[in-house]
Parts: C-alpha cells; sequence; structure tokens
C-alpha cells in the first residue's frame, strides 16, 4: 500500500483515439536520495501537465520502499519521444540514471476512452 495517495492528472478533453500508454518503474538504490528524486518527480509531473500530447498521468510514490511507478497516456509515440528530450525530464534522468537500482519503461497501445491507472497498466506489464 502506498504511503503517499497517488497522483493523478487528465486532460481536459483528451484527444480521440487509443494514443500510447508508457508504464515506468524506477527503483532508487539509496533511501536518502527518495526526498531530491521525488521533487524531481513533482516537477516532470508538472511538465508532462503542460506538454503537448499528454492525455494523463498517474504518479505512485513509495518512498519506504524506493519505488516510484508512472504511467502516462499520450497522443503519440511523438508526443513521448518530444517529452522525455525535454527539461526538466531529461536532466533529470541523466542525473538518476546511475543511482536507479531498477528501471523499466514499457508502452502500450491504450484504449480509447479510457484513462489508464496504475492497476490497469499492472495487467498491460504482466
Amino acid at each position: 500500500m502506498p504511503v503517499i495517495p497517488d497522483l493523478p492528472w487528465t486532460a481536459a478533453p483528451v484527444a480521440d483515439g487509443p494514443g500510447v500508454v508508457v508504464v515506468t518503474h524506477l527503483h532508487l538504490r539509496r533511501f536518502r536520495d527518495v526526498p531530491a528524486f521525488f521533487r524531481d518527480s513533482l516537477a516532470i509531473r508538472a511538465q508532462a501537465m503542460g506538454a503537448p500530447g499528454a492525455r494523463s498521468l498517474y504518479l505512485r510514490a513509495q518512498p519506504l520502499a524506493r519505488h516510484f511507478t508512472t504511467v502516462s497516456w499520450w497522443d503519440d509515440d511523438a508526443a513521448v519521444h518530444a517529452f522525455v528530450r525535454t527539461d526538466p525530464h531529461r536532466a533529470a534522468m541523466r542525473r538518476w540514471r546511475s543511482e536507479m537500482r531498477e528501471f523499466s519503461n514499457r508502452s502500450h497501445p491504450g484504449t480509447p476512452g479510457v484513462v489508464p491507472t496504475v492497476q490497469t497498466a499492472a495487467a498491460l506489464s504482466a
């Protein structure tokens, strides 16, 4: 069970079509890095909320486990690629790459009109 409530966001209105769902799991090596990583996660969340092509985002932070999960829904792959190449996301991933114990990132086709959640994305990644 997460210690911090999931932080959802959904654009209004959501574009038509299935879009692309991206599920990312990040596990930090050291507990002492959690506060700074969480701050960066919130900055990236704010970036996503204004990014072209972003439909929704869930951020799940499990600080005691040093684990973070994001589920994002995008209009297309081009929107995802533009987002990851832009700061603060780009700078944070460069900064944290060596501090990750585990990192995984998978893309899946979305379902038109259905906002993905952490729970529904778990089924996609299984």
